[in-house]
C-alpha cells in the first residue's frame, strides 16, 4: 500500500512538473516568439535546469507542440461543452462567441502562439501539426452544423453553412488580434454584442 501512494505521489509530481514547464513555455513562447526561444530561456522560466526538463521533453519543438495542443484541446472542449448546454442557434453562437473571447482575456499567453501558428497554416503555407488542424476543422464544424440545423428548421436564410461558420470564426480571431495589438486589453461585452448582432442581421429572413 505505501508503495502505491509513493508511486501516486510521483506521479502528481511529475505531472506537476511537466505544466510548469508547459506554462512557462507558453510564456516564453508569447513573449520572444519561437525562433527566438531556446530551451534554455524556458527552463530559467520554469525555475529548473536544462537537464530536468529533458527528461520531459526531448526537443523544443516537442515543448511547443505540447503547450499549444494542451490548450488547444480545451479551448475546442470548453466551446462545444457552452453550445451543446444552449437550446437555440443564437444561444449557441453566443457561447461561442463568448466563450473564446473569455479564453483569451484569460490565457494571452497561449492565443499569441495559438493565433500565430494559425496564421502559419491559412497565410504562409508551413506545415502544421495534424491535430491542431484536426482542431480547427471540428471547431468550424460544430459551427457549420448549427448554422445548417437552423436553416432545416427555416430560422435563419438559405446560406451555406460552412461559409458562416468561417465568417464567425474568422471575426472572433479578428476581435484577439485587435486585443493583441492594443495591448492586452480586456475584450469587452460590446465586442461580443457587435458579433452576433453583424451575424444575426445577416442572417435573418428576408421577411423579418
Amino acid at each position: 500500500m505505501a508503495s502505491g501512494i509513493s508511486l501516486n505521489r510521483k506521479k502528481e509530481a511529475a505531472e506537476q512538473r511537466r505544466q510548469s514547464i508547459l506554462e512557462a513555455a507558453r510564456t516564453v513562447f508569447a513573449r520572444k516568439g519561437y525562433d527566438a526561444s531556446g530551451v534554455e530561456d524556458i527552463a530559467e522560466q520554469a525555475g529548473i535546469g536544462k537537464g530536468t526538463l529533458y527528461l520531459y521533453f526531448p526537443s523544443k519543438e516537442q515543448i511547443y507542440l505540447a503547450a499549444l495542443l494542451e490548450e488547444a484541446r480545451k479551448l475546442n472542449a470548453d466551446s462545444r461543452d457552452a453550445m451543446a448546454g444552449a437550446d437555440t442557434w443564437q444561444g449557441k453562437l453566443r457561447a461561442f462567441v463568448e466563450t473564446r473571447l473569455r479564453y483569451f482575456d484569460e490565457h494571452q499567453d497561449f492565443m499569441r502562439i495559438y493565433m500565430t501558428e494559425f496564421r502559419s497554416m491559412c497565410l504562409l503555407g508551413k506545415p502544421v501539426h495534424l491535430e491542431l488542424h484536426r482542431l480547427v476543422e471540428q471547431c468550424e464544424a460544430q459551427l457549420a452544423q448549427m448554422f445548417a440545423s437552423a436553416v432545416g428548421r427555416g430560422e435563419i436564410r438559405n446560406i451555406d453553412p460552412e461559409l458562416a461558420a468561417l465568417t464567425v470564426s474568422d471575426l472572433v480571431r479578428g476581435l484577439m488580434e485587435r486585443r493583441l495589438r492594443q495591448l492586452g486589453r480586456p475584450v469587452g461585452q460590446a465586442d461580443t454584442e457587435f458579433v452576433l448582432q453583424l451575424v444575426g442581421r445577416a442572417l435573418a429572413l428576408e421577411n423579418n
